[in-house]
């Protein structure tokens, strides 16, 4: 439900900014003496996308389309003339440049502007600076407006809240079954909402990024898919769990770390104290006593496994922290660079 009312209000919002936007191109057109004023708010509709990137890129190749359509223009109408064939060309060639250079979705607001050339029946400066005038108006208006599109920071945050507290939770009951024989009633379904609630903070997150302008925005993408490769790895370590046959004395040793590891678990813990910890228990291990039974030496043989896997989900979060620029730690981290 509060997806889809986001959805509606940013429908809404765009319905406002392209009726207001289009009024204000046709108005300010009208008032500098432009003619075809009504081209500037078509413009200005067109120009409005649903992120600020996207209408700055869309804004960016109109222009560039516009000073290929206006050269084309120039050559063609003075050597055939301004009649319908003439346009025809001109339309047929400036498609075939603008393919090439994926200018595209450029293409149909530069070529309503050059029929203003074939109704006007010439081609003089006037006449350029009038569509040039156009293009920038709508193509200004359009882009200004959708400079402001609502912060998606917000709501990114409440979904790391979430996604942390979800592989909390899945930590938790790890080392909790791990020391149990009967895991009969442990089963997966856990990582339902921790997988739905990455997919939802990756769409934030692009979201977010193409709706900035900071290479520091860049930051929830990286975070989410760094959350994304540790859900993997927990997967591996809950199959394991599972396939364990018998609780050795080892066991309650990796059951604290995995404790250990949930508690501590934050956006700006840089787990370099867990991986210490890691190495420790790990070091313990090797100092036990050899196994005596097959089975015993099966069971060392996955909590190893284990500790391997936690050893990657653990270095998957360093290597995120010693990613960050400097600029991403005070903006996202509050200045701490561990906790």
């Amino acid at each position: 439900m509060a997806v889809h009312g986001e959805k509606e209000a940013h429908s809404m919002l765009k319905m406002v900014k392209i009726a207001v936007g289009s009024a204000a191109a046709i108005l300010l057109a009208d008032l500098l003496g432009l003619n075809y004023s009504t081209s500037a708010g078509i413009i200005t509709l067109l120009t409005i996308q649903d992120t600020s990137r996207e209408t700055i890129t869309i804004s960016a190749k109109r222009i560039c389309a516009f000073l290929v359509a206006t050269v084309l223009s120039c050559l063609i109408f003075h050597l055939f003339g301004y009649h319908v064939f003439s346009y025809g060309i001109f339309l047929f060639l400036f498609i075939a440049v603008c393919a090439p250079l994926r200018l595209g979705n450029a293409v149909s607001t530069n070529a309503v502007l050059a029929t203003h050339y074939l109704l006007e029946q010439k081609m003089a400066l006037p006449q350029i600076g009038n569509e040039t005038l156009l293009l920038l108006i709508g193509a200004g208006i359009g882009t200004l407006l959708n400079l402001y599109m609502p912060g998606k920071g917000k709501e990114i945050r409440m979904i790391q809240y979430r996604l942390e507290e979800d592989l909390r939770a899945v930590l938790l009951r790890m080392s909790e079954y791990i020391g149990k024989e009967d895991r009969s009633d442990y089963t997966g379904s856990c990582f339902d909402k921790l997988q739905a609630d990455i997919d939802a903070g990756k769409k934030q997150a692009f979201a977010y990024m193409n709706n900035t302008f900071f290479q520091e925005s860049k930051y929830f993408i990286d975070y989410m898919n760094m959350r994304e490769q540790q859900t993997v790895v927990l997967r591996d370590i809950y199959k394991k769990i599972v396939s364990m046959r018998t609780v050795l004395p080892q066991t309650e040793q990796v059951a604290e770390l995995l404790r250990e590891t949930a508690v501590t678990f934050g956006e700006s813990n840089n787990a370099r104290e867990l991986l210490a910890k890691r190495e420790e228990t790990l070091r313990q291990m090797k100092d036990s006593e050899l196994p005596a039974t097959r089975q015993e030496f099966e069971g060392r043989a996955v909590l190893y496994g284990i500790m391997t896997d936690l050893s990657y989900f653990l270095q998957l979060k360093k290597e995120f922290a010693d990613s960050l620029t400097k600029e991403q730690v005070l903006k996202y981290w509050d200045g701490e660079e561990s906790v």
